[in-house]
């Protein structure tokens, strides 16, 4: 019985220590979509028009990164200082379950998931060539993440408050090295009272950069694993005393 006792400890330390390596080890990533190598070196100029990129995820899971590249420009400052307007930004994330458009199922009527109108001043972005707004878990999406059940969405980005002399718009890239565009690579998705899909006339992929992420599972399967070790260790146990 002693030895018995002995050898029930050894599992359950060797148990939580198992659990204790999955909470505390850090989350290694698995890469939902990613279009950000193959440059067209294009822009991309919406207005203020909500507009969108349907793409097709290699996976589903718990998004917890998300980032897009956008330019600005001030023709009045040419020091790149500052917007002529007090610029906005609203990213949504749409499932394609709404009625067909030409063949295609359009953006849901409701987003999934909706950034919310931000500032460009909040988040001190001025005049540039490229750069990048990023959306984490546990700021923009839940600590979890933000669950994803279909790889089939639209992503779309709407700017307003714009000045006279201001231009803000994102940067094309084609093909995607992670998951997929769907459709005519020349088409998108523009929202005004209703969906259309609206084709770009100088023939250059409409797919806008963008990158997304969700962690790997390994650490909560370790922690599971480890858990489910201790409660089989004791049952056992139990069951021989």
């Amino acid at each position: 019985m002693q030895l018995m006792k002995k050898t029930l400890q050894r599992i359950v330390l060797a148990a939580i220590g198992v659990a204790w390596f999955g909470l505390a080890a850090p989350l290694s990533a698995t890469v939902l979509f990613d279009n950000r190598l193959n440059d067209l070196t294009t822009r991309f100029n919406p207005g203020t028009y909500q507009v969108g990129d349907e793409i097709m995820l290699a996976g589903i899971g718990n998004l917890t990164y998300f980032s897009f590249e956008w330019w600005g420009t001030n023709t009045l400052k040419q020091d790149n200082s500052s917007f002529a307007g007090a610029i906005q930004a609203n990213v949504r994330f749409y499932y394609n379950t709404g009625a067909p458009f030409n063949g295609y199922n359009t953006p849901d009527a409701n987003p999934f998931w909706d950034s919310g109108w931000f500032s460009f001043s909040d988040v001190s972005a001025t005049p540039t060539a490229r750069d990048i707004f990023t959306f984490v878990a546990g700021i923009d999406f839940p600590s979890g993440g933000l669950p994803i059940t279909s790889p089939d969405i639209t992503w779309t980005v709407q700017f307003t408050g714009m000045g006279p002399t201001d231009s803000v718009g994102v940067d094309l890239y084609s093909p995607p090295t992670v998951g997929t565009e769907v459709g005519d690579f020349g088409d998108y998705w523009q929202y005004n009272g209703g969906w259309t899909l609206r084709t770009n006339t100088a023939g250059v992929a409409m797919d806008f950069g963008a990158y997304m992420e969700t962690p790997e599972p390994s650490s909560l399967t370790l922690s599971i694993v480890g858990g489910l070790g201790i409660l089989l260790a004791v049952r056992r146990f139990r069951l021989k005393e």
